[in-house]
């Protein structure tokens, strides 16, 4: 018997894969409408950890062992994508990404070596981490008050955000 949560993987996936199946070959950031306003420092600490979460989910797809992390890093790498679209569409001034913190930039270096199930292990360590620090930072620009697009971009990111982090969890297991 297929649950509820299977359903909608199942259904995501398969609109995923008509979504890509005809796919021109421009990367997939060139087509991000950027527009005038500079983030601000939550919309770039938000910017910042997805950038995060990209690299990773990137590093995830061709690294990771497991295969339904590999599954979960697609669907990451495609979501964050989706987000920096959608502040491009709010209005903000999305390219070029902004630059990782140091701390982050030595992790994804530290994870870009690994192997193995050592690998695995610290990419999920890598998004629950940075799922939870995306968490906290989309409930703060939700919290703000400020423009109504920046509202509906942090409700939504926060649901898929608590998802993940249920999925990461689950993966571990």
């Amino acid at each position: 018997m297929i649950n509820r949560r299977m359903a909608g993987l199942m259904l995501v996936g398969t609109a995923v894969a008509g979504c890509t199946a005809g796919a021109n070959t421009t990367p997939p950031m060139a087509n991000v409408p950027t527009g005038p306003k500079t983030p601000s420092g939550l919309q770039r600490t938000a910017l910042q950890g997805g950038a995060f979460l990209l690299q990773t989910a990137q590093l995830g797809t061709s690294q990771a062992r497991s295969p339904a992390l590999r599954r979960f890093c697609e669907f990451e790498a495609s979501e964050q994508q989706g987000i920096v679209r959608a502040m491009g569409m709010a209005g903000y001034d999305v390219m070029p990404p902004p630059s990782l913190p140091a701390a982050k930039a030595a992790m994804l270096q530290e994870l870009s070596s690994a192997r193995g199930a050592a690998f695995d292990r610290m990419l999920i360590a890598a998004q629950q981490q940075g799922h939870q620090e995306a968490l906290e930072t989309y409930a703060s620009i939700r919290q703000a008050g400020g423009p109504p697009a920046d509202g509906i971009i942090a409700l939504l990111a926060e649901d898929r955000i608590r998802e993940h982090l249920a999925e990461l969890q689950m993966i571990r297991a």
